[in-house]
């Protein structure tokens, strides 16, 4: 395409949508989109992003057991995978969810995105593991639209806070994770917009809709018509918090029936004012100035003076006549109590818990020229958020025809570490001796010439791979990475090929695994079995 050619269909596009800033909204549920489609696989769909870890396996329910879907290994996984188990049993009349749900009766208490994925799933298990994998990206569709009526694609002050609400790192770790943190915002924010219209018998409805989405949510009936300086109104105000509260409170009720009252409430994520927050500020800090080198020190640190900026705003700059002022400090008062489990990790759980704080400074801040560097520095947690959207990947490639390509699974069985990343190179770790299983799906012979780097942990070994009885590659590998060639033709079924080494895995420095062989690269070639390679 010419470069007239180029700014014709350019052109063609600002005029349909109107202007630049438009184009940018459409540009960035583009790029969403984009980031979600890395996450789908032929066989487990998005399931990827529900964050199931292998170390699970034996306490899932048969349902989930049975059910193809995407494995993290050597990985507890996330929240994600145990609101799932309950959205494929969202009557919690299943046994299995006691052993396969750590303090079930607190994950049930959060039910209403369950039984969604259920109803989208039209109860079908495979089904429902989809849906509940992709109910988050629905939200984020949704708010998306739901936040034009603050941020309408109008001008640039526009686009940044609607674009910093959706790509905040709260946001995207919800999207990541399957978690309810997202769906929960979204009903916030139609609530409160519901409210501003007047409808407030719809805005409460949404709000208790919320809450058995995520109790916390509750925090935002602090948005409802309240008039702090007429004493006589405030009875009415609150029977309707009781009132909005009551559904979550009814739900609750079933389930400590159920079950019984939960080990831990939850009263754990809590502690005294401002201990967990110094304390993580206060390691983010020196992780970041420390002599380790990392991106995401530094977007932890980021985050975490971010969510400062943004409780100051509410705490400094009193406005409680304002309905969004008041939900934004009832979360920031609520931050103030948070504890470790919330703050830690990289950047932690802390951004998704507060999402609705970040929404309402994102619409209380003023739009004038001296607010703007306190906009930016309260929106900073979107510089973790790209950490959040690296898909699962493996140290494999099947390359070459691309019908064939299609019927044939890589697949390490038994003796390999996790997959690893660092820039373009994918590799793993044997643990001394390894399988790796080819699987053909279709029903004729297909050659395949596979090739890749090995290396040895530190000194030198001897490596080789077989098929069977037979030799197909064989040699020393050094530190160093040595290439690895050879071919073969897979009959339908299952091949299974061993890498055999001269000795067995060891440990080197604080590494607590045995290391043997590194395979990196790997690229397996797919052609008919007539074709040479």
């Amino acid at each position: 395409m010419s470069a007239v050619e180029r700014r014709v269909r350019g052109g063609v596009l600002l005029r349909l949508l109107g202007s630049p800033v438009r184009v940018a909204y459409l540009a960035a549920v583009v790029i969403f989109l984009g980031c979600i489609t890395q996450f789908y696989n032929r066989h487990t769909g998005f399931s990827s992003l529900i964050s199931i870890g292998d170390l699970l396996s034996s306490s899932k329910v048969t349902a989930l057991r049975e059910s193809p879907h995407h494995v993290y290994e050597s990985s507890p996984g996330y929240d994600g995978a145990y609101y799932v188990q309950l959205a494929l049993y969202p009557t919690l009349d299943n046994p299995e969810l006691l052993k396969a749900i750590d303090n079930l009766p607190y994950r049930a208490k959060r039910i209403l995105f369950c039984w969604t994925a259920w109803a989208l799933g039209l109860g079908q298990p495979a089904w429902v593991i989809q849906a509940h994998a992709l109910l988050n990206v629905l939200s984020w569709l949704a708010l998306a639209v739901v936040l034009l009526h603050w941020f309408p694609p109008t001008n640039g002050q526009n686009l940044l806070r609607w674009t910093a609400i959706l790509f905040s790192h709260g946001v995207c770790m919800s999207v990541r994770h399957s978690l309810v943190d997202g769906p929960s915002l979204l009903l916030v924010a139609l609530g409160l917009r519901w409210l501003e219209d007047g409808r407030r018998g719809a805005g409460a409805v949404t709000l208790a809709l919320a809450g058995l989405g995520k109790e916390t949510s509750l925090l935002a009936t602090s948005g409802l018509d309240f008039d702090w300086r007429a004493p006589r109104t405030w009875a009415r105000t609150a029977l309707t918090v009781a009132l909005v509260a009551l559904p979550l409170a009814a739900w609750m009720t079933y389930v400590r029936v159920k079950f019984g009252p939960a080990e831990d409430p939850g009263l754990g994520n809590f502690t005294y004012p401002l201990a967990g927050y110094w304390e993580r500020f206060s390691l983010a800090w020196r992780e970041a100035r420390g002599p380790e080198e990392g991106a995401i020190y530094g977007a932890t640190l980021a985050t975490v003076l971010a969510l400062a900026v943004q409780a100051l705003f509410f705490v400094l700059r009193w406005r409680p006549a304002e309905r969004w002022w008041r939900v934004g400090v009832a979360f920031a008062g609520m931050m103030l109590f948070l504890s470790t489990p919330v703050w830690e990790g990289y950047p932690g759980a802390s951004t998704r818990v507060l999402l609705p704080m970040t929404l309402a400074f994102n619409v209380l801040v003023p739009r004038t020229g001296r607010w703007l560097p306190i906009l930016l520095a309260g929106n900073l947690t979107v510089a973790a958020s790209v950490f959040e959207f690296s898909p699962p990947h493996e140290f494999h490639d099947v390359r070459g025809d691309a019908t064939l390509r299609q019927s044939v699974r890589v697949v390490p069985s038994t003796g390999w570490h996790g997959p690893e990343r660092h820039l373009k190179d994918r590799w793993r770790w044997t643990t001394g001796d390894a399988e790796l299983k080819i699987t053909n799906d279709s029903d004729q012979p297909i050659r395949i010439a596979v090739r890749g780097k090995a290396s040895a942990v530190t000194e030198p070994r001897q490596l080789r791979v077989m098929q069977g009885e037979r030799l197909l590659w064989g040699d020393t590998v050094v530190n160093v990475p040595k290439e690895l060639r050879f071919g073969l033709v897979l009959p339908p079924g299952v091949t299974i090929l061993h890498l055999v080494n001269d000795r067995p895995g060891e440990k080197v420095g604080t590494d607590p695994r045995d290391l043997a062989i590194r395979v990196a690269n790997l690229e397996v070639f797919v052609s008919p079995p007539g074709a040479s390679r």
